[in-house]
């Protein structure tokens, strides 16, 4: 331990030593039984939830069991506090884990926990833990504590902590088996219409697909010899798949039509079929943009309709099993254990890949000799150009080259031939935790366990074009060796010259120009093959002792119960190895292999302070401290706080509030990830929507357009992407310094005591994050660097040959990991609880939970003018990137009837949003299609029902979404964050109803 930690251990100390001695000479009699010691989501000192100064939403196991899901995420995902992260809808950026992100903060800033301790991270790709992890069988309960808690849990809290609550007392057998498959009715005329203009294929009028299955057995003994468990289960998923062509919403990649976008209009990528091709090098006589058409090259384009091969559910296959086991030894030794194995294997589907480039690469080219060019197609290239269609020969046939070459012609079409890409993904987690807890002397009790865990990452992604065998198979000439048995054929021309040393006898004359498309056999050398294997790692070591000090009489004096005291030291380590294979490392823009660790060592400490109770106005008034010292073996120390009130008037009204500072330290990837370039395509972080500078009559002047890097020749020459993406070039930063918070959370918590059985509380939230570790955001690089002229935001724009942002290698926006500025979200949470009997009827339970977002502000960077600060409240797309709605609800009901019946109804409610250009804030201002112009509000209706057959069988079943709505519609959902399929379909329901049906046999 270095100085400066020793010094501050000291202060700790004496905090709270300050804090306590002064009460140790009261004394007092407590009757310590009183207290029901519950451990509670952000605390490690035991109290009961009714008492918590921290807000906190609870999902039972009955009720994750009436609403039928399979995936954990969501479940989760249906509480309004929680945004959509990556889960099961994702196939574009699709990771294969499910994460959980609080106030839309991201996942990054949520922390998760099972039985109160950390998981690993879930990915060496995205490391949000993976919920996955965490079998459904076994939970006992959800807690959500939104706000910061890193001074009790450490970093990555600064929106807040999921706890997943284990059963760790089962006893008997228990078999469970779950079954879900979604139903939707296809009745959209409009887009239907659509189709049929289209000549595309329309989905059935009625589609039932994405059928799932789980099977659960848990199993769980109590010793007779002393107090003790022994927990084991088995459970294994299965889901297949649902493509975006079944539904008619999502059959066709949408894009705006009409003088001001008012309507839809099937869209799609600018790389085509069978090609549209790019005269980037201005070749007189050429088009700028032309295209294959019937086996002849014609001006123009076309756009590729890539969504019907994309996944709106991704195919998953999920194995685990795990024990968790508890013995009380004596009072003093109370070992536990728990073990957990996973194996999630996932496939993610996009569209058949790009092919981009010409014979000389990226810098694109065709030799005007071709075979594979018509008389027709060769002239329009190259005689319209007075370029030579001829090639040159020795006096053996060896071919020496073209006569001329189309320099700057590139290709962009999609290897249609070759399939969809598919993203072969599987993590295999091992998690293992040893500890031992107990009474340790005189009123405190101890907690003692170190944890180790792994995640295992695989990938392997198909479907690619690799660039080198690419331009190899454009290259192709007539063969006129004499001697050759390939005379008069069309060949590969790096095996038709002199030169053996450089022959390659798999290549085959890629045709994409002709009607009939490429051959197999050269569909097959074009493409590869390529992996990722990676493994993340945590230990984490936790010391912490917790105590009443009311065996001690240290209380106030007027107070009846004694001070919570509890404090601690932790060690954790998080590693990760990130290993592309050679295929991944040579490619154009390599990505290499990324390692590093992050450790911390931490002390920390609690009180829990009952200040005075049984007095007039002051039922109860007590306060809670908590403090954390973090030392990062990435050279930065941090410190977070925590202070909280508690005063109940009266023995039904509470007021609770709290400030507290947490801190988020950079991650792995974060800090050590090589620069590396997301191709246009759909498949990786493409940014951006349009280029102003693009078209005959940009949207910006060339002056504007001069500032990023436009040339006169190119203004008013430049294509744009029809797809609205372009390339970023990304990579990490070892100079990052930790995120901090600043979280208010202020309440009120009524149980009137002429309603019976009824909970009412109303929360204040306020979450200031600042030094956030991001990037620019192209589209704010764009804006500001056509409006000012700015320097620092012009040289993150490159524009490639011939002015692109998304045809070639050097052709991206930077986007660097740095600490930004801030981002502030405030808002208000409601929950009513109420239970009531009816009688011989039974009894019916009524849940509330909503949340109402009054401002999600965001400051780009630390010396941003108002003029660039905007708030995404009610707002989406552009800067705002997901939809931010202003209020969003779920209000369930149940009844428990007398006759072994129960049923459950359930409202969930999503409140409109409106495109981000619609606000009259400057740095959001701009154009948009009408179309967009807002997406509507979602009411979605649940219904289920249990019936108990025996003791040992129960059934249930149900259906979500059950009125079967339809997701809203924007073109603007494929280049936004968690967007696809037109929609965003981790935040609405994309898919129509989902129908499930369960049994439970249990003895």
């Amino acid at each position: 331990m270095n100085k400066n930690t020793f010094t501050k251990t000291l202060i700790a100390t004496a905090i709270l030593g300050g804090v306590v001695t002064p009460l140790s000479a009261v004394s007092q009699e407590a009757d310590a039984d009183n207290i029901e010691k519950i451990a509670v989501t952000g605390s490690r000192i035991r109290s009961s939830n009714e008492v918590s100064v921290s807000p906190i939403t609870t999902v039972t196991a009955e009720e994750i069991q009436t609403r039928g899901v399979i995936r954990t995420e969501d479940m989760v995902n249906a509480l309004p506090q929680v945004f959509a992260a990556q889960g099961s809808s994702a196939s574009n950026e699709a990771t294969g884990t499910a994460q959980v992100d609080l106030r839309g903060l991201s996942a990054d800033r949520t922390l998760v926990l099972v039985n109160g301790r950390r998981l690993p991270y879930g990915s060496p790709i995205s490391v949000p833990s993976d919920l996955n992890q965490i079998p459904s069988s076994l939970i006992e309960s959800i807690e959500v504590l939104t706000g910061g808690a890193s001074a009790v849990y450490g970093s990555d809290a600064i929106a807040g902590v999921v706890n997943f609550k284990m059963i760790d007392d089962f006893e008997g057998l228990k078999f469970e088996a779950n079954l879900t498959k979604t139903q939707h009715n296809n009745g959209n005329d409009y887009l239907q219409g659509l189709l049929d203009e289209n000549n595309f294929d329309k989905p059935d009028s009625s589609v039932s697909d994405g059928f799932g299955q789980e099977y659960a057995l848990v199993m769980g003994t109590n010793f007779d010899s002393m107090p003790g468990n022994v927990t084991v289960y088995a459970n294994y998923r299965e889901v297949e798949p649902i493509l975006q062509s079944q539904r008619d919403y999502s059959a066709c990649a949408l894009a705006a039509a009409g003088d001001e976008g008012e309507n839809f209009a099937c869209g799609g990528s600018g790389f085509s079929f069978p090609a549209n091709i790019s005269n980037t090098r201005g070749i007189d006589g050429v088009p700028t943009g032309f295209g294959v058409n019937n086996g002849e090259f014609v001006e123009g384009g076309t756009v590729f309709n890539y969504a019907p091969f994309n996944y709106y559910q991704r195919p998953d296959q999920r194995y685990s099993i795990g024990a968790l086991a508890h013995m009380e030894v004596n009072e003093h030794v109370i070992p536990f254990l728990e073990m957990s194995f996973m194996d999630d294997r996932s496939t993610a589907q996009i569209a058949p890949g790009t092919v981009s480039g010409g014979i000389f690469g990226s810098a694109g080219g065709l030799n005007c000799d071709n075979a594979l060019l018509s008389a027709q197609q060769a002239e329009f290239l190259c005689g319209a150009a007075g370029l030579s269609t001829q090639g040159n020969y020795d006096a053996s046939g060896n071919y020496l080259g073209p006569d001329a070459i189309a320099e700057g012609i590139l290709i962009r079409r999609r290897n249609l031939e070759g399939g969809p890409r598919q993203d072969d993904i599987r993590h295999q987690s091992f998690r293992f935790v040893l500890g031992s807890r107990g009474m340790l002397a005189g009123p405190f009790d101890y907690e003692l366990f170190a944890s180790y865990a792994n995640v295992s990452y695989r990938s392997r992604f198909e479907g690619d074009a690799n660039r080198d065998r690419l331009g190899k198979a454009f290259n192709a000439i007539i063969d006129q060796r004499e001697s050759s048995s390939t005379f008069g054929q069309a060949v590969c021309a790096v095996n038709a010259d002199a030169d053996a040393t450089n022959d390659d006898a798999a290549c085959m004359p890629l045709d994409y120009f002709g009607p009939g498309g490429a051959s197999a056999e050269a569909t097959s050398y074009v493409l590869e093959s390529k992996g990722i294997t990676g493994d993340t790692g945590m230990k984490n070591v936790v010391f912490s002792v917790t105590g009443n000090l009311d065996e001690w009489n240290i209380r106030s004096p007027w107070a009846d119960y004694g001070v919570g005291v509890a404090a601690g030291v932790e060690y954790r380590e998080n590693t990760l190895e990130y290993v592309p294979d050679e295929i991944y490392r040579t490619a154009v823009t390599p990505e290499l292999p990324i390692s590093g660790d992050v450790s911390v060592r931490e002390i920390f400490g609690e009180l829990n302070v009952p200040l005075v109770n049984g007095k007039p106005l002051i039922e109860n008034l007590g306060m809670e401290f908590a403090y954390r010292y973090s030392d990062y073996s990435s050279e930065f120390e941090t410190d977070t706080y925590k202070v909280g009130l508690n005063w109940s008037p009266l023995s039904e009204l509470r007021f609770r509030g709290s400030y507290q500072r947490a801190v988020r330290a950079p991650n792995v990837v974060e800090l050590f990830s090589s620069q590396q370039r997301f191709e246009v395509d759909l498949t990786q972080n493409a940014d951006g929507s349009f280029d102003p500078c693009s078209g005959e009559n940009p949207f910006a002047s060339f002056e504007q357009c001069a500032r990023t890097g436009v040339t006169a020749a190119q203004y008013g020459n430049i294509q744009d992407n029809p797809a609205g993406q372009f390339n970023t070039l990304v990579g990490g930063n070892q100079e990052l310094q930790p995120e901090t918070a600043n979280t208010y959370s202020f309440g009120v918590v009524y149980q009137p005591e002429f309603v019976e059985n009824m909970t009412i509380s109303v929360d204040y939230f306020d979450i200031e994050v600042e030094d956030l570790v991001g990037s620019v955001n192209p589209n704010l690089a764009m804006g500001k660097c056509l409006e000012t002229g700015n320097t620092y935001f012009c040289n993150l724009i490159n524009r490639g040959q011939g002015g692109s942002l998304f045809l070639f290698d050097n052709s991206y926006f930077q986007r660097f990991n740095l600490n930004t500025g801030s981002l502030v979200t405030k808002g208000l949470d409601f929950t009513t609880d109420y239970r009531f009997d009816v009688g011989e009827m039974g009894d019916i339970s009524i849940n509330f939970v909503g949340t109402y977002l009054d401002e999600f502000t965001s400051t780009p960077l630390p010396d941003s003018d108002s003029s660039e600060v905007y708030d995404c409240q009610g707002l989406y797309g552009g800067l705002c990137g997901r939809p931010r709605p202003e209020w969003r609800h779920k209000m369930r009901a149940s009844w428990v009837t007398p006759y072994d019946i129960s049923l459950a109804l359930t409202w969930r409610y999503i409140s409109e949003v409106k495109i981000a250009q619609t606000s009259s804030q400057p740095a959001l201002l701009g154009s948009f299609a009408k179309v967009n112009e807002k997406l509507g509000a979602r009411h979605y209706i649940d219904l289920s029902a249990g019936y108990v057959l025996n003791n040992e069988i129960s059934f249930r079943a149900g259906i979500n979404n059950l009125l079967d709505r339809d997701p809203p519609l924007t073109t603007t959902a494929a280049i936004e964050d968690g967007g696809n399929g037109n929609t965003y379909p981790q935040f609405y329901d994309a898919v129509g109803r989902t129908i499930f049906a369960g049994l439970t046999y249990q003895f």
